[in-house]
Order: C-alpha cells, then structure tokens, then sequence
C-alpha cells in the first residue's frame, strides 16, 4: 500500500472512537439498511491491489453487487462521492479459472458491463460515470482510481416488511426503550401502491430519541417526516410503495417509545371520461366527504389536436388530501396544479399541451363530513391553446 494511503488508515484508526453495539457503522462509513452494509469512500485514488489492501485492513473489502437494485444504489454513492471518474469495484481477472471473479470468490449472475466489455485491455473492473458512459469496464489494475470499501453492519439487521399489513414498535414497547437504540425496517409492496403509517402512540425524548421515515433505502432518499415528543394517532401517506423507518435513540434520557400500524393502499378503478367533449368530474361521494385514506385515479381524454380546459367549480380538501392535475395520461407527466387544504380558487382555466390530463386525488383521515372537489372540462382545438399554468 502506498505510503499516503497507509498514513491516512492510521490516522483513522486512532480518530475513530469505540461505538456502541448498537451502532450498525463507524464514524464516517455510510449506513445502507436495505443491504445491511457500511460502505466508505476512499479518500484518494488507488491502484486496484492497494484499494484492496486498504479496504482489508479496515475488516472491508472493494465493493461487490449481487443485483440490479444494488447496482443503483452502489452507483448513486458513485455519482454522489466521484461523478465523472472511474470507480474500482471488487472484481479482478483470475488467471487460474481464466474469468473475472469477485474478490470474495463468489458466483454472481448480475453484471453490468459496457458494450464489447469486458475486453482484453486490462485485468481490473473499474464503474466508469459519466454524462457518455455508465457501466463495467476492464482496465488496467496499475491505474490509480477511486475506490469504495463494504462491509457487514455491525449487529443490526434490517427488519423487512411486505404483509399488507402490519405492526412496528420500538424495542421492548410497551416497556421503556434502552439508550443508543438503533432500530431500522423497510415497508415494501408491489408498484403502484402506497403505504399507509398510522402512529397510534409516541412517547419519546423530545428532540434526542426520533423516528424518521424516508421515502427511499437508497442513498438518495427523501426525508418525509420526523416524529419525537409526544404524539397520538398520526397519519401519513407515502409516496411511493416503499419506506424506510429508522428509530435512534441517543446515551442519555428513554421513553415508552411508539406504536405504528401500516397498511398497502390499492388505488381504486380508474374514471375514465373520454366520451363527451365537456362534463365534470368530482371528488368520490360529492358533495360529502370520501372515504379517509384512499387513492383515485381520474383521466380526461380528448380527440387528437384537442387539448383539456380545466376550472375548478368547488374545492374543500381536509388538512391532508391532495388533488394533484397532470398534463398527460399518468402521473409521469408533469404537475400542471397541487391542491391542498387553503390552496385558493381561481377561475382560470387549467389547461393542458396534450390531449389528455391525468389527476391523482389522495385523502387523508376525513375530519369533516363536507370535504368535496368539482372540475369541469371542455375539450378544445389546439388552435386556441393558452399558456398553461405552472405550479
């Protein structure tokens, strides 16, 4: 190992404090509960046997991938930490079997190598990220590039959760956690759906003992809240069809902890209205309110060369319902207008640059019992086509 590298290990070693058994990674590794892991991005560029080396004597090795969902999120660490180089992962030729194999000589059916790769230039896989190229190539091993080191988290496994429905507490509940708990689980279900999370009890140390909950296990994981203090029957829906909640509790001060039920969201039939070139389309049970936590799907289709005119004739949301309108026939296409609770009425037009929108309605718990929405829609040529209206 080059001598920079080793003075750099050292200097690691003897800042890096002893951590708690409930600390699944050390100070400046990366914890990744979806692959129960701890990753480390090397300081500076290495050969491959020197990253290796490296890696080694941190109880790590270079990075290995069993999957396509681990290579994404292996690859959002190497965008994140070294975009625009090449990254060295755990893979070498081996002159004996006459085949690249990974350092830990286990057989793996993913790969994700370039065209024409892996070729005869080189004995050493580097990730090569870029705004041209994103994949596995074959590269000298004497080339100095940066590099990642993996290793098992350190007495803390994952919980995974794929019932359509469930119940997560935190360690002992209903008796009192303990200090420096480190508890995470994963809510996954098919495409499509969502989650709902109804916290039933939360008895925490106010702002040292917190539950998050992400809407990714990735590394690029939005935060979607954070709940400590006191709490009763808080609901929220997901975004997506997954969720990571992690419970951390700090050295000094517990509490009784929390209770959450979830439960799979299915989005109801879609309502289709494409026979008339004007109508309405309104909230499920208008003029009183739907039912709570549900998800329905709406889709205006007009002729080709038409486009949708939207306006808005009522709109009464509860504090956690959405009506979201899209400017095409799903909700990949772009937001056009949110509503929300105090969103104000306006008697523009909405109007749309295909010839279909897409709304997406989603309600929390109904506290009042006149929650409703009505649009109306008119189909128009695209020669009297507007500005639309932006967010």
């Amino acid at each position: 190992m080059s001598s920079s590298l080793t003075s750099i290990l050292l200097f690691l070693i003897i800042l890096i404090p002893s951590t708690s058994a409930k600390t699944p990674c050390s100070p400046s590794w990366l914890h990744i509960a979806h692959l129960d892991s701890c990753f480390l991005s090397a300081p500076q560029p290495a050969e491959f046997s020197e990253a290796q080396d490296y890696c080694n004597q941190m109880n790590s090795s270079l990075v290995v991938i069993n999957s396509e969902d681990e290579g994404s999120i292996v690859r959002e660490f190497f965008a994140r930490e070294n975009p625009s180089f090449f990254n060295w992962i755990g893979m070498r030729w081996d002159e004996r079997k006459a085949e690249f194999e990974w350092v830990d000589g286990k057989k793996r059916n993913y790969t994700y190598f370039l065209p024409d790769e892996p070729g005869v230039s080189g004995e050493c896989i580097a990730w090569v990220l870029d705004d041209n190229l994103d994949g596995w190539q074959a590269i000298s091993c004497h080339y100095s590039q940066f590099f990642m080191c993996q290793k098992p988290a350190e007495g803390i496994v994952t919980t995974w959760h794929r019932d359509d429905e469930g119940v997560i507490t935190s360690p002992n509940y209903p008796e009192p956690y303990e200090n420096l708990e480190y508890d995470t689980h994963i809510i996954k279900s098919e495409p499509g759906t969502r989650i709902l999370m109804y916290f039933e009890n939360v008895e925490t140390e106010q702002n040292c003992d917190v539950i998050t909950v992400s809407d990714d296990y990735g590394i690029s994981g939005r935060t979607l809240f954070r709940l400590s203090g006191t709490h009763r029957n808080h609901s929220v829906i997901s975004n997506r069809n997954h969720v990571m909640l992690n419970f951390k509790s700090d050295e000094d001060g517990v509490g009784k902890g929390f209770q959450m039920r979830y439960r799979i969201l299915r989005p109801l039939p879609l309502k289709v209205f494409s026979s008339n070139s004007y109508g309405t389309v309104t909230s499920n049970n208008y003029p009183t309110s739907p039912d709570s936590f549900l998800i329905q799907y709406y889709l205006i289709q007009c002729p080709m060369e038409f486009h949708v005119a939207l306006t808005a004739k009522a709109m009464q949301l509860d504090k956690n319902d959405r009506v979201k309108v899209h400017n095409g026939a799903d909700e990949k296409w772009k937001k056009l207008r949110i509503f929300r609770q105090f969103s104000p009425q306006s008697a523009d037009a909405i109007k749309s640059t295909q010839n279909s929108m897409f709304i997406s309605y989603d309600t929390g718990e109904q506290y009042m019992s006149t929650n409703h929405w009505a649009f109306e829609y008119q189909c128009v040529p695209d020669g009297n086509l507007g500005a639309e209206i932006e967010i």
